[in-house]
């Protein structure tokens, strides 16, 4: 299933390089902001359970795509989040405090509408998929990463500054398959509330 998700994946970052280099207006954009981590579910082999709670974060992203005059864009985006662990919890220990920290770093192949492309103020949408490498340290005890599957649901609103540069506020969903480290599997699903620009060519 995973090397079936990864083949999906590498066939849509090349059908997006593609698309986007074939449409008339290239661009290039960047993101910066907020990433709230969801309560993580830890699961061993043995059926034992537990959840981790983190604190909120910072996410960084960039990409270079296309767009036509439909208002369709096809996009590459590479991003990085970074969140600290906060508290443990499990039937055997309560708000238990755990230094540690969790970042994933993805390379997503992005659709995104918008509706009115020639207006100053133009709301969008947006979906993708991809894959992320998700690393995972806890103090005293060490590290792992895992390559997992990853996808991303959003919307927002772009504000025309100049004939070829848009401002944005835009919301994301950003999920993956549960990563798995030295048999313990997690989960990882973010909400993320970025600001950005798009300056065309």
């Amino acid at each position: 299933m995973r090397r079936l998700s990864m083949m999906l994946v590498c066939a849509l970052l090349v059908l997006g390089v593609g698309v986007a280099s074939a449409w008339a207006r290239p661009y290039v954009s960047g993101n910066a902001g907020v990433v709230l981590v969801d309560d993580a579910e830890l699961r061993d082999n043995y059926g034992d359970r537990a959840e981790l709670s983190f604190d909120a974060g910072a996410g960084f992203s960039a990409a270079i795509g296309g767009s036509n005059e439909n208002g369709l864009r096809g996009e590459v985006e590479f991003a990085y989040r970074y969140n600290e662990m906060d508290e443990f919890n499990a039937s055997w220990v309560s708000n238990y405090p755990v230094g540690g920290e969790v970042s994933a770093f993805s390379v997503m192949g992005n659709l995104i509408v918008d509706f009115f492309p020639k207006e100053m103020i133009c709301p969008f949408i947006l979906g993708g998929i991809g894959f992320a490498t998700i690393d995972a340290e806890i103090d005293y005890l060490g590290s792992d990463n895992d390559s997992v599957f990853a996808y991303q649901l959003g919307g927002g609103v772009a504000f025309s500054v100049g004939p070829y540069t848009k401002l944005d506020l835009q919301y994301r969903y950003f999920g993956t398959e549960d990563p798995d480290f030295a048999g313990i599997e997690a989960e990882y699903d973010t909400h993320n509330i970025f600001f950005g620009v798009r300056q065309s060519f």
